[in-house]
């Protein structure tokens, strides 16, 4: 499958994202990506940006890390924190020659 990238994932803005608990792999619940912007890093070794989703007031998850799933790259673990009842955002941050693969 695909490395989570800020190309793909801009393809995906509107789409839902099933996420799954990292400690038993229970899904505990489907966030909407609502945008994908370029991070404030971004130099000739690193680069960033950030992912912002919108999921059920109900159903509020806490900061943590969870595993992301969709068709588009498998499964994918990252960090997730939470910005108000319903809005969370990702922030990948990588050194440049570790993009691809």
């Amino acid at each position: 499958m695909e490395k989570v990238t800020q190309e793909l994932m801009h393809s995906l803005v509107g789409e839902e994202v099933n996420v799954f608990s990292l400690q038993n792999e229970q899904q505990v619940g489907k966030l909407e990506i609502r945008k994908v912007e370029k991070g404030r890093i971004d130099t000739e070794e690193f680069s960033s940006f950030s992912i912002s989703l919108i999921g059920d007031p109900k159903n509020q998850l806490p900061q943590d890390n969870y595993l992301f799933k969709h068709s588009a790259f498998g499964e994918y673990p990252m960090f997730m924190s939470i910005h108000d009842v319903d809005k969370y955002q990702i922030i990948i941050s990588r050194k440049r020659n570790q993009e691809v693969g």
